[in-house]
């Protein structure tokens, strides 16, 4: 059983979605990544309907969704940038 049609799962279909927690404490606000995943539409909706349902301390705790940008690149470490790494770490100061 799917939660979006065709035409909604076409527009979804490359988008990811962070489930981000808010947590209300004495005079903070925290925000934590859930599960630090990222989730397609239809499961972080699902997730996110899971959690809402179990949230017992709604004052305090919600639960939103949050688009991930994509256009970030995240950056792949290559064998000469490690090499230099480790030279670096091997000179005393």
């Amino acid at each position: 059983m799917t939660i979006l049609d065709k035409e909604q799962k076409k527009f979804f279909s490359d988008k990811k979605y962070f489930i981000i927690e808010k947590y209300v404490g004495y005079q903070t606000e925290r925000y934590n990544i859930h599960n630090q995943k990222m989730y397609d539409v239809e499961t972080a909706m699902r997730k996110l309907l899971a959690l809402d349902t179990l949230n017992e301390d709604r004052e305090r705790t919600s639960y939103h969704l949050q688009e991930v940008d994509t256009s970030m690149v995240t950056l792949v470490l290559t064998d000469e940038v490690k090499e230099e790494k480790l030279k670096q770490e091997e000179i005393p100061f």
